[in-house]
């Protein structure tokens, strides 16, 4: 009775180990569909995202390169008209100097306090 008891334990545990296996088994199998599933449910989200992305940097670089060329033809024109003013007040010092003392006697009155 002793072997047909040890046999039958032995047959159990074989059971159980097989039983064990093809549950593991079902189970990778479920969880390599459903990663399967996320993955290809994640794939067009991700490529709009990625798009998106491209797009955005793209037109920041334009807005970059327009705006630095902005700034070079702001100081174009700024040296430029510092320099036709240089060469203007060059050839009529009177008439700068006049302008400029009339200027401040005008901003002296308009700023000085009431009394």
């Amino acid at each position: 009775m002793r072997d047909t008891t040890q046999n039958t334990a032995t047959h159990s545990g074989a059971g159980v180990k097989a039983a064990t296996a093809d549950g593991m088994e079902r189970l990778a199998k479920s969880a390599h569909s459903g990663i399967d599933a996320a993955s290809n449910a994640a794939h067009p989200a991700i490529d709009r995202i990625a798009s998106g992305a491209h797009s955005a940097v793209g037109s920041a670089d334009d807005l970059a390169t327009h705006a630095a060329d902005a700034l070079d033809n702001a100081s174009i024109k700024g040296e430029q008209l510092v320099a036709s003013g240089s060469s203007y007040m060059r050839e009529h010092p009177l008439l700068t100097l006049g302008l400029a003392v009339t200027t401040g006697y005008l901003l002296s009155r308009l700023l000085a306090s009431p009394r």
